[in-house]
């Protein structure tokens, strides 16, 4: 399905689209927000790119050079795989670590930007990323960048988004389109997991299987007790 499609099903499966007073723009809004949550819950998007490592520098940036970054993979140089470890590791290991020039052999994260690696080079290198993406912006003619067949998920998705700004009661027949949505993505982190094993891969998606969803489902209030009851 095309973008456009998506959104046409969005619009069908509203009991009366013009009381949403959603137009395109905002329906394809959704659109995108669901494939970009689609993509960092199950990180099923994944781009190998260089990555310049700075003589003498322990530390540096990635969202400046990769806009569309959400967490490595893995990081190589001349194919040899660095480990994933963290700062307190690298103390652990060398208190010294972040002036010992030498072939890198570790790397860590930190937050959504920072990384380190230990030793550093004593000259520029180009090392290998490989790191799960967020999916491009797309505009109606353009086909999800997510596997096909959970491409009716956004479906779900957009519907519960669009009705969102109705207040609660557009929340409350959003919710399971929402947890429809929210399985889907529980298959889909469930096959990218398996394959990130098999390619050991230092970052594996969340178990959304564990997550408790229950505080999103609304219940039922409990009837009054009658007269005889309170009695």
């Amino acid at each position: 399905m095309v973008a456009s499609e998506i959104a046409a099903r969005i619009l069908a499966r509203t009991d009366d689209p013009s009381a949403i007073t959603a137009d395109m723009p905002e329906v394809m809004s959704a659109i995108n927000e669901g494939q970009e949550l689609a993509a960092l819950l199950s990180l099923c998007l994944e781009t190998t790119t260089p990555l310049t490592l700075a003589a003498g520098a322990p530390f540096g940036t990635l969202i400046s050079r990769l806009p569309d970054y959400i967490c490595p993979l893995r990081l190589s140089v001349s194919g040899a795989r660095l480990r994933p470890g963290t700062l307190a590791e690298f103390d652990g290991d060398n208190d010294a670590w972040q002036a010992t020039p030498g072939v890198p052999a570790r790397y860590s994260t930190l937050g959504w930007n920072l990384y380190a690696v230990t030793p550093q080079p004593v000259s520029t290198t180009i090392a290998e990323l490989i790191y799960a993406r967020s999916p491009r912006v797309m505009v109606e003619a353009d086909t999800p960048e997510i596997p096909e067949q959970y491409h009716q998920s956004l479906v779900y998705y957009g519907k519960y988004r669009v009705r969102l700004k109705e207040g609660a009661q557009g929340l409350a027949r959003g919710v399971s389109d929402f947890n429809v949505f929210l399985d889907a993505m529980t298959q889909l982190g469930d096959w990218v997991r398996a394959r990130s094993r098999a390619a050991r891969y230092d970052t594996l998606p969340i178990e959304l299987a564990l997550f408790d969803r229950s505080r999103l489902l609304l219940k039922e209030p409990k009837p009054k007790p009658g007269k005889k009851a309170a009695a």
